[in-house]
């Protein structure tokens, strides 16, 4: 009787430590597995144009930022002309926008503002007409400014703005640093008639879309024509406005400078909306600076990619030995503008989970593409295993 307990306990102590072992021991999940996006390289459309002083752009709709590459040899600073006047107006914006609107406010032209238009017109530059004691909008003046490229409008229009054009230029140099403009210099003038106002293809063009992140100047930049007071009708000088998307451009000429022509285009790139531009400077006519500039927002539109991944689009699985599995999913929607040549990086991030289990929404890791991150998460979750499958499965 004895030896019949003592071989039961046996049997109880041996059952006891395989059900601890087994229902107590921890289980891991299977390795993750998360599917590779490879991207290709390929070659850019804007460079069989043929530029040498050119730039193109865009803005990334998902965050706001801009990014602008340059086309050809010359990337150093060069005379602006009339495209600094982009710069004028919002710098001048930006210090003072009135609440109700760029019509309401109404700025009364002085006998200097007068004198300052004779001289426009002496020297051979873009004017609009102004008498003593005409009364403008500010809206009319900038569109004096952007459309018809009225030199005697954009000093007159910093000179109210800041009392002079010394204070102008402070002001005006401060802001293109706090937009990392560093090749870019304002000085001479408000106008870019005076050589001292310097920039490069590249932050013209960074300067160009963040003009149409203004909905006011955007807006302006797309009218083919406006009224001044006096009834004169004054004309955009964008030969493509309206063509391919274009909705905003500036001319520029000097002798130093050459033609210069920037243009921003609408364009719907996979499926997403999206701002362009194309810069091209230094030009014998302008014929060949409109030419080449929309030979460049042609080629921009191929040259810029989107990778577009919905929030929950599935890129792997997560599995366990016990049969439960879970699909791994993107947690919010992700925009990736690329440029064709210079794919994002992709890389994956794996946070092993240390259970046998996740809940539903689980993340489990980081999908990185450049600078955005998206969480992947497990989608429906992992179920423990059950007592049943562990008593079962020691090993």
């Amino acid at each position: 009787m004895k030896k019949w307990w003592g071989g039961l306990l046996v049997i109880l102590t041996i059952l006891t430590v395989y059900v601890s072992y087994t229902f107590l021991r921890p289980l891991e999940l299977n390795p993750i597995h998360v599917a590779d996006h490879p991207l290709s390289a390929q070659p850019l459309k804007t460079m069989s144009v043929g530029i040498n002083r050119g730039a193109i752009g865009y803005i990334n709709p998902e965050d706001g930022s801009i990014h602008c590459r340059a086309l050809g040899s010359y990337t150093t600073p060069h005379p602006t002309a009339s495209i600094a006047k982009l710069i004028t107006v919002q710098v001048v914006l930006d210090h003072k926008t009135p609440a109700g609107g760029l019509a309401s406010e109404i700025i009364t032209m002085t006998a200097d503002d007068e004198a300052r238009y004779w001289q426009t017109v002496a020297s051979g530059g873009s004017n609009v007409k102004v008498v003593t004691g005409e009364q403008f909008s500010l809206k009319q003046i900038i569109e004096g400014i952007l459309l018809a490229s009225a030199n005697n409008m954009a000093d007159s229009l910093a000179i109210w703005a800041f009392g002079s054009l010394d204070n102008y230029f402070v002001v005006a140099n401060q802001w293109l640093e706090q937009h990392n403009l560093y090749d870019t210099v304002v000085g001479g003038d408000a106008s870019g008639f005076s050589s001292l106002t310097k920039s490069t293809p590249t932050d013209l063009c960074k300067i160009t879309l963040q003009a149409t992140k203004n909905p006011a100047l955007a807006e302006i930049l797309s009218e083919a024509e406006a009224t001044m007071p006096s009834g004169e009708v004054i004309k955009t000088t964008n030969r493509l406005l309206g063509q391919n998307g274009v909705f905003a451009g500036k001319t520029g000429y000097t002798d130093e400078a050459g033609r210069g022509v920037v243009v921003a285009s609408h364009q719907n790139i996979s499926g997403i909306d999206m701002t362009l531009a194309a810069v091209s400077l230094g030009n014998d006519s302008y014929d060949t600076a409109f030419t080449t500039a929309s030979h460049l927002i042609t080629g921009v539109a191929q040259d810029v990619n989107v990778w577009l991944i919905d929030k929950g689009t599935g890129l792997g699985e997560i599995s366990s030995r016990w049969g439960s599995i879970s699909s791994i999913s993107t947690s919010h929607q992700v925009v990736i503008p690329y440029w064709v040549d210079q794919p994002p990086v992709v890389t994956v991030r794996v946070n092993y989970p240390d259970s046998d289990s996740l809940s539903e929404h689980s993340i489990i890791g980081q999908l990185m593409i450049d600078d955005s991150v998206v969480n992947l998460i497990a989608a429906n979750g992992i179920e423990p295993a059950s007592l049943w499958w562990r008593f079962t499965h020691p090993f």
